[in-house]
């Protein structure tokens, strides 16, 4: 019975029995082994140790010989240069602000528009478009209208334009109906809120409306120029009034 209950205890824990039936067996070997793998630790880190020491010695060595090649300097102070020589401190260095171009001075905004061999005295509006995208113009033939999107009169380039009505059935005849009469030379003079403007006649043409220039008449990076537009030409109720346009182009005096 004692072999039979032996057996199942040492079937079920063999080395826990192995050990306590034979402590000089099993039980030494094991001690001894752990005795030998304290000795090699104790040798193994006895062993870094040394080689930890003797490397950080030679890395020093080589760094003094090498005298900190391999490192970047640090930057030398720039220098000034200075006249005749002569050493000088950077605060006796006196600054001077830019001298900026005096921006050249916007004309006034156009008030009025005067004629003088002619006569004609008249109001100047500022317009822009209207819901065909054409100039606007003022609904009375006694104003003239100024294109507020394109150049002053006198700007430094690109031409002004003023434009108006010849006539309306409510107000009848309007002043610029004397337009096509200037000859070249003629004065015309703008005067704006803040001056005058003066110009000199160039050139006076009937131009057929499809044969205007929009992109002549409406430039704004070209010479510098005053152009007054008016109806002119045949009229025609069937074909939509007047058949062509009255331009007037004049340069700054």
């Amino acid at each position: 019975m004692g072999v039979a209950l032996g057996g199942r205890n040492a079937w079920r824990c063999p080395i826990g029995l192995a050990a306590i039936s034979a402590p000089y067996g099993f039980g030494s070997v094991i001690e001894k082994a752990r005795r030998d793998r304290r000795a090699w630790l104790i040798v193994l880190l006895i062993f870094c140790s040394v080689m930890v020491v003797i490397a950080g010695g030679r890395l020093a060595t080589a760094a003094n010989s090498a005298g900190g090649e391999g490192f970047p300097s640090p930057p030398a102070k720039a220098v000034l240069p200075t006249p005749h020589g002569q050493a000088r401190q950077t605060s006796e260095w006196h600054m001077h602000p830019a001298v900026q171009g005096t921006p050249e001075q916007e004309p006034g905004l156009p008030r009025r528009l005067v004629i003088p061999r002619l006569g004609v005295k008249m109001p100047i509006a500022a317009v822009a478009v209207d819901a065909e995208g054409a100039m606007a113009l003022p609904p009375r033939p006694t104003q003239i209208g100024w294109y507020a999107y394109g150049p002053r009169p006198g700007a430094s380039h690109g031409s002004a334009v003023l434009g108006g009505h010849v006539d309306s059935r409510e107000h009848g005849l309007g002043p610029l109906a004397a337009l096509k009469r200037l000859r070249p030379g003629d004065d015309v003079v703008v005067v704006t809120n803040d001056g005058t403007e003066r110009f000199r006649v160039r050139s006076v043409q009937l131009v057929s409306k499809q044969g205007l220039d929009l992109r002549k008449v409406f430039d704004r990076d070209g010479d510098r120029l005053l152009r007054i537009i008016t109806c002119g030409g045949t009229f025609r109720r069937s074909q939509g009034g007047y058949q062509a346009n009255v331009v007037v182009t004049a340069l700054p005096r």
